[in-house]
């Protein structure tokens, strides 16, 4: 009876894996394509935006829009059911002060939903390749973002440092190369784009 007992767990948790829902995919934007494993992607642009302390981002706000959208999103795949729930709490902890880091600099409002934020800050980016400072500028209003007596523009044009950014991402991306940590959901994502079927949140319409 025993082994039959542990087969049917096995089976029941290889079900409840595959009916899971899948995380929404993330705006192509942010990996460059839309891929079937865009996590290990986005990680290393994020690592590359916040090298040096983010030192390259000065002076160029679409691209600091972009990068923080890109941090944003990490810190929205650390909640449960996303792509790094299954990262030691050690490099997830690193990842939240870098978050509040990056909200710090824009005056983002400390509860703020990554699905109001990210396509937001991709918007301002798209608008500031665009010299449409005006679009940029009414993106990063609303609740989602503090008013303050820096306007938000002038913020992504010199944000200042980003030492936890610049430790915690490198970390969390090497962590999860060690590990090969892609995820069964990872796994699943892949094997559904294959199939043709796709699963869109809120990068289904921002990245238009």
């Amino acid at each position: 009876m025993r082994p039959c007992f542990f087969a049917g767990l096995l089976i029941l948790s290889a079900c409840a894996e595959l009916t899971r829902p899948l995380p929404p995919e993330p705006p192509t934007e942010l990996a460059g394509a839309l891929l079937a494993q865009p996590l290990p992607v986005i990680l290393d642009l994020a690592a590359a935006d916040f090298d040096r302390g983010g030192a390259g981002l000065d002076g160029h706000p679409a691209e600091m829009a972009l990068a923080l959208a890109r941090l944003e999103w990490l810190g929205g795949e650390a909640r449960p059911g996303g792509r790094l729930t299954g990262v030691p709490q050690s490099f997830l902890f690193g990842l939240q002060r870098a978050v509040e880091e990056g909200r710090q600099s824009l005056a983002i409002t400390p509860n703020a939903a990554p699905e109001l934020v990210v396509p937001a800050l991709l918007t301002a980016a798209r608008s500031l390749r665009r010299g449409d400072t005006a679009t940029a500028g009414a993106a990063l209003t609303g609740p989602a973002f503090r008013v303050t007596d820096r306007p938000a523009l002038n913020r992504l044009r010199e944000p200042g440092p980003f030492p936890d950014a610049s430790l915690a991402v490198p970390a969390l991306r090497d962590e999860v190369a060690r590990r090969g940590y892609e995820g069964q959901i990872e796994r699943r994502l892949s094997e559904n784009l294959g199939s043709g079927v796709t699963t869109f949140g809120f990068g289904g319409t921002t990245d238009r």
